[in-house]
C-alpha cells in the first residue's frame, strides 16, 4: 500500500466484516436466523435506496443484465450467503463462522473458472483450488472422524454459505450491468429483505416480540455499520486499489473474527481451525500467484 488512507481504509473493512460475526452472535440471542438477516437489510436497504436516490444516480433498472445482477446479489449473496449463513453460525460459533469466509476467495476463483472464460485457471491454480478445499475439510472435521452432529451440520451450511457469496460475485460480473455498485446492492438488499421476510415464517421460525438493547443495537450495527458503511468503503477501495489487495481483506476478517468471538464468548480457536484457514490461505495464493507477484513488482518500482 501507498498511501496511510489505503492501510486505513483496509484495515477498517476487515475490523467492521470480522465484527459481523460477534454481532450476529448477539442477536441470534433474540431472533432467529431468517428474521435476524430480513432486519438487517431492512435497515441496508432504506439507508442505501436513500444514499442513491440522494445522490440523483440512475437508480432504476432497466437491462436483463440489471435483474440478473439484482437477483444474484438478493438470492445468492443475501438469501444464501447471509441468511442461510446465519442458520449456520447458529449451530456453530461465531469463530468458525468467521474463519469460513476464508473460502469465499478461493470459491470465487473457482466459479469464475467455470462461468467467465477470460479467467480460466492454469493447472498450478487448479491445484491451489484443490488445496482450497483440502483446508476446509480439515476445518469441517477437525478431529478426522466423520460423525454428523448438529456442529458438523452447521459447519456444512456455512461452506453452502460462502458458495453463495463467490456465485454472486461471479454472476454480478458476468451480468455486465449497467447500475453502479451502490444502486446494484440497494436493490439486492431490497429483494432479498423482502424473500428473508417470506421464508422466516415458512421455516417455522418465531419470534417473542422482546427487544433487548443490546439485540437492537446488534440489528443496527449489521445494517448500517457492517453492511451500508462496509459496502460503500469496499466499492470506494475497489476504485482506487487492485482488486487483488482488495480481496485480500477476506483474510483479515477472520482473524478479527476468531479474536472477538475469543474475548468476547470464550469461543474455543483450535489448532485445526487455524490450520484449515492457513491451507486455505495457501491455495488462494497460488491461485492468484501472478497478481500477487505482479502487485509486489509494482511496489518496487514505486519505491
Amino acid at each position: 500500500m501507498s498511501t496511510y488512507r489505503d492501510i486505513r481504509d483496509l484495515g477498517l473493512l476487515g475490523l467492521l466484516w470480522g465484527t459481523i460475526f460477534p454481532a450476529t452472535e448477539i442477536g441470534l440471542s433474540t431472533f432467529p436466523p431468517l428474521l435476524l438477516m430480513a432486519l438487517r437489510f431492512d435497515v441496508a436497504s432504506l439507508v442505501m435506496i436513500g444514499y442513491v436516490v440522494l445522490r440523483s444516480e440512475d437508480w432504476w433498472p432497466r437491462s436483463r443484465g440489471d435483474g440478473l445482477a439484482i437477483v444474484a446479489g438478493g438470492v445468492f449473496w443475501t438469501v444464501i450467503g447471509n441468511g442461510v449463513w446465519y442458520i449456520g453460525q447458529d449451530l456453530t460459533t461465531s469463530v468458525f463462522s468467521g474463519l469460513a469466509t476464508s473460502l469465499v476467495p478461493v470459491l470465487t476463483a473457482g466459479f469464475a473458472w467455470v462461468l467467465l472464460p477470460t479467467e480460466r485457471l492454469r493447472p498450478l491454480s487448479i491445484a491451489g483450488l484443490g488445496l482450497g478445499f483440502v483446508g476446509a475439510v480439515i476445518m469441517l472435521v477437525p478431529s478426522g472422524a466423520i460423525g454428523f452432529t448438529e456442529s458438523v451440520l452447521g459447519k456444512t451450511i456455512l461452506f453452502g454459505g460462502a458458495a453463495g457469496i463467490a456465485l454472486s460475485s461471479v454472476l454480478i460480473r458476468y451480468a455486465d450491468t449497467s447500475l453502479s455498485s451502490p444502486v446494484q446492492t440497494a436493490w439486492s438488499a431490497v429483494l432479498g429483505a423482502v424473500l428473508l421476510h417470506g421464508l422466516s415464517p415458512l421455516l417455522g421460525e418465531t419470534w417473542s416480540g422482546e427487544l433487548p438493547v443490546m439485540a437492537g443495537v446488534a440489528v443496527g450495527y449489521l445494517g448500517v455499520i457492517s453492511t451500508v458503511v462496509a459496502y460503500l468503503l469496499y466499492f470506494s477501495l475497489l476504485q482506487r486499489r487492485p482488486s487483488i489487495e482488495v480481496t485480500l481483506v477476506m483474510y483479515l476478517a477472520p482473524v478479527v473474527a476468531a479474536t472477538a468471538g475469543w474475548l468476547l464468548f470464550g469461543e474455543s480457536v483450535t489448532v485445526s481451525m487455524i490450520g484449515g484457514f492457513l491451507i486455505v490461505l495457501t491455495g488462494f495464493a497460488l491461485m492468484k500467484r501472478r497478481e500477487i507477484r505482479a502487485e509486489l513488482a509494482r511496489h518496487e518500482l514505486v519505491d
